[in-house]
């Protein structure tokens, strides 16, 4: 019996390819197992995966007793989490403040972020999480702030436009490669050493012609983005918004009106199995057919390889 594993499991087993930490390997692979469905062709799967957590704790449990460091996680929420990541002072917190509700404290001196600062970002009918952390800087990286940045969904990195972008840059992107991530706005080659996380670049209070500089030697790889007190934030959170790579889909229970409200995000590329799984995978399980609307097409019966588009409705039938 073929797993028939979700897309989620493999953007999971992903991640895990690039953790570097014991604690972080267990979350991936509990969140793999959680999305498993359950059927005899996952159960030699399963309990791989179960010997393997049992390893990683066995690991834990041989690490020095007395030793003592800060870990902070943030719980995702909302379809996605992005994350600011910069240099001190560069204006990721002013960044969180415009573009969500949350209070961070802003100062004109450095290192003011001592911990994850957590807002949400309102675009359309969804809510994006972003999420501003402490500065990256040379004696500054610790391995939980690398840890949720591969975890994210997106990165956004913040330059001062004030300092030599060039040099800020490079020293940002090489910081990121230290643990494990290679930022792109793009399909850009690079080799698998390290994990290919999507995002753009902030640059903020930029002078003379430092943008069109940077966009010469990066354009082909990154976007760089001016951003400013006095820019269409709603046109930032429409960049976030398509940056993360993810559609909207609408479910209609049958007999019933399509619920608008509360619109199924999935990654662009996913199939009807995928949006299932979603919803739920015991119900993915379940599923006997599915009727697709997409634009001023009449509803047709689909199977669930049918690949899903922005705005499709979708009427899941069960057995």
């Amino acid at each position: 019996m073929p797993a028939n594993l979700p897309r989620i499991y493999h953007k999971k087993e992903s991640q895990l390819r690039f953790a570097q930490s014991p604690e972080e390997k267990i979350s991936i692979v509990k969140e793999m197992l959680a999305v498993m469905p359950k059927h005899k062709g996952t159960d030699h799967l399963r309990a791989e995966l179960n010997t393997k957590i049992a390893k990683l704790k066995k690991e834990i449990r041989k690490k020095p007793k007395i030793y003592r460091h800060d870990i902070y996680t943030v719980a995702k929420d909302g379809i996605g989490q992005v994350v600011l990541m910069g240099s001190p002072n560069s204006g990721k917190s002013t960044i969180l403040s415009k573009l969500t509700n949350a209070k961070p404290i802003i100062a004109p001196y450095p290192y003011t972020t001592k911990r994850p600062d957590v807002g949400m970002i309102e675009y359309e009918n969804v809510k994006i999480q972003l999420v501003d952390t402490p500065p990256l800087y040379e004696n500054f990286h610790p391995p939980w702030l690398f840890s949720l940045g591969r975890s994210s969904d997106l990165l956004i990195c913040v330059i001062d436009g004030l300092k030599n972008v060039k040099d800020e840059l490079e020293q940002l992107l090489e910081r990121l490669e230290e643990g494990n991530m290679f930022l792109q706005s793009r399909d850009f080659y690079k080799d698998e050493e390290f994990m290919r996380k999507f995002g753009f670049i902030l640059v903020t209070r930029p002078e003379g012609n430092s943008l069109s500089e940077l966009r010469k030697q990066y354009g082909e790889r990154l976007d760089i983005i001016e951003f400013s007190l006095n820019m269409d934030f709603n046109l930032l959170k429409k960049k976030i918004f398509e940056t993360l790579g993810v559609i909207r889909i609408y479910t209609k229970p049958p007999g019933k009106e399509v619920e608008y409200s509360e619109p199924v995000v999935l990654d662009k590329g996913s199939t009807v199995l995928d949006a299932a799984y979603e919803i739920h995978k015991d119900f993915a399980e379940r599923m006997k057919y599915t009727r697709l609307w997409r634009g001023e097409i009449h509803s047709r019966q689909v199977g669930s390889d049918q690949v899903l588009e922005e705005g499709d409705i979708v009427e899941f039938h069960s057995r």
